[in-house]
């Protein structure tokens, strides 16, 4: 009888062990595989999330290179050579103008060189600085790129302006003051 008992026992207790055993190996699997979802999940996420905002700064770009494009093609102020586009310039500044003076320059820099035109203006300098400009020698011109440059009596540099060629419309831009 102890034997049948114990046996019985046994066979029940590696039964119910049996039963348990799987139970808590499904739900061990179950929170793994919960665990792993929310990891991997949250990569995911964070990952759609970034690739989305490069997508966006990447078309904000395409955009705002189009519109630089645009202006560039509808630009006209500056001349056929970059003699004619500084001689231009200088007019503008003996006239006062520093609006019109702007324009000559590169669009991405005209608003800075406005805002220095207008200190200039204020400090009644305008007309200095187009006589200065008048002075300046062509260095080199290789059809794309132009170099004026200012130089003291000892031949030192003291102002050296570049002038571009608008690969839109041909007309020449100051790129360098």
């Amino acid at each position: 009888m102890t034997r049948c008992f114990i046996g019985i026992t046994l066979k029940n207790i590696m039964k119910l062990l049996n039963t348990h055993f799987w139970k808590f190996f499904c739900g061990l699997l179950g929170i793994v595989a919960v665990g792993l979802f929310v990891a991997y999940g949250t990569n995911y996420y964070s990952n759609y999330k970034l690739f989305h905002a490069e997508r966006e700064r990447q078309e904000a770009q395409r955009a705002e290179a189009e519109r630089i494009r645009k202006l560039y093609e509808e630009d006209t102020y500056g001349g056929k050579t970059p003699e004619e586009t500084l001689a231009l310039f200088i007019d503008a500044l003996k006239k006062g103008d520093t609006d019109l003076a702007a324009k000559y320059f590169v669009i991405e820099d005209r608003e800075q060189q406005k805002t220095y035109l207008d200190d200039v203006k204020a400090k009644n300098d305008l007309l200095a600085m187009a006589t200065d400009a008048q002075k300046l020698k062509l260095t080199k011109n290789d059809g794309e790129r132009a170099f004026f440059v200012l130089t003291n009596e000892k031949g030192v540099v003291i102002v050296q302006v570049v002038l571009a060629k608008n690969s839109q419309n041909g007309v020449w831009k100051i790129m360098e003051l």
